[in-house]
């Protein structure tokens, strides 16, 4: 189903969920630099990663202001139960941290891996794991909380990866979204959904929806917690290539490598 200018509501099986239908413009920010990623954290203030640092707009703000300097190249952002999971670039290295949500300068290293190309890493946090796709090498770095350790799973061709309110592991490439269980350091698939086209990035909501971005297509898909059992997905008719980053009511929609993040209300 193609979503343009009608608003539209429909129901995901026994969910009972209303699926998001239109986006309503509220505001575009302005980077110094160029846009990498970008987190939408509790207090509902947003952070912006850029090439130069750290922005974040506070909430209820119309500017973005500095955050942090020392971060460079910061290409993935997670909050998790009151802490900042921050992935960033230096040199020919990437580095995995985390640091409290209310002091971003007082980080701890979790790992880091060389990196011999320019594509982006990225980045999902659970409970338990944070788990890093190294693009070079097509592996999954898993590192656990629990024995502090990394497991490296390889032949991992994933381009965006996102933790489900259950705590598994969301992926997506192309035209193929999985879900996968993971278990010592081990991957298990649960469903593929393929519904969808063009995956590059993805984000899921409170109520368990899971919103796609395609790259070239400029469409959101919104995809049910149940994936292919329940096949059934929504496109999103937007006009920039995107990455997104959503609760219940708000979707940041920036364009990879541009210098601005846009601000919509969903409906």
């Amino acid at each position: 189903m193609l979503i343009t200018d009608e608003s539209v509501t429909s129901l995901l099986g026994l969910s009972l969920v209303t699926v998001p239908s239109s986006l309503t413009f509220i505001s575009e920010h302005e980077t110094t630099s160029q846009c990498m990623a970008t987190c939408y954290k509790q207090n509902g203030d947003l952070l912006v990663g850029t090439s130069d640092g750290l922005d974040v707009l506070h909430r209820g703000g119309d500017k973005l202001s500095v955050c942090s300097l020392d971060v460079k190249l910061a290409t993935s952002l997670v909050e998790h139960h009151q802490n900042v999971f921050i992935l960033h670039r230096a040199r020919d290295t990437c580095i995995a941290e985390m640091c409290s949500a209310g002091d971003i300068t007082k980080r701890k290293e979790l790992f880091q891996f060389p990196r011999t190309s320019n594509i982006v890493a990225v980045m999902a946090v659970s409970d338990r794991y944070v788990v890093v796709r190294n693009p070079d090498t097509n592996q999954l770095i898993i590192y656990d909380f629990t024995s502090q350790q990394t497991e490296k799973i390889s032949s991992i061709n994933l381009l965006g990866l996102q933790f489900g309110p259950d705590s598994n592991l969301l992926g997506v490439l192309d035209d193929k979204l999985q879900k996968y269980r993971i278990d010592n350091g081990k991957l298990f698939e649960l469903w593929t959904c393929d519904d969808i086209e063009d995956g590059y990035s993805l984000c899921t909501d409170s109520d368990g929806l899971i919103y796609i971005a395609a790259r070239l297509s400029k469409k959101i898909f919104v995809v049910s917690s149940q994936g292919a059992a329940n096949n059934y997905s929504i496109i999103i008719k937007v006009h920039r290539m995107i990455t997104t980053v959503a609760d219940i009511k708000m979707l940041f929609i920036l364009r990879k490598h541009s210098m601005s993040v846009k601000k919509y209300n969903i409906y």
